[in-house]
């Protein structure tokens, strides 16, 4: 995963933390493996990275794509970018 990112934590290392990670995005790890890859993403930056972009895929997988469903989406979108552009202009940044 994040090999350069990594620091020795005497735990799993990048490869076998990516080789459980779908493992663990699904909650199917037994604790102890869950606890080590857990214990790493803790450490290692490019791992985090990696297993919270896997995280918005999966997200994206669970969208409701229905009529309404989209709409609701779209309608949080526009909030959340509403509500980033108040502060880019409150801050000054606009």
């Amino acid at each position: 995963m994040g090999e350069a990112h990594c620091q020795d934590t005497g735990g799993i290392d990048c490869a076998e933390a990516s080789r459980r990670l779908w493992a663990f995005l699904d909650g199917e790890l037994p604790s102890l493996s869950k606890e080590e890859v857990e214990a790493h993403l803790k450490y290692c930056t490019g791992c985090t990275h990696l297993t919270e972009k896997q995280q918005q895929f999966l997200g994206l997988l669970h969208l409701d794509h229905s009529p309404a469903g989209l709409e609701a989406q779209a309608a949080a979108l526009r909030a959340k970018i509403l509500e980033r552009l108040a502060e880019a202009r409150a801050s000054g940044e606009m």
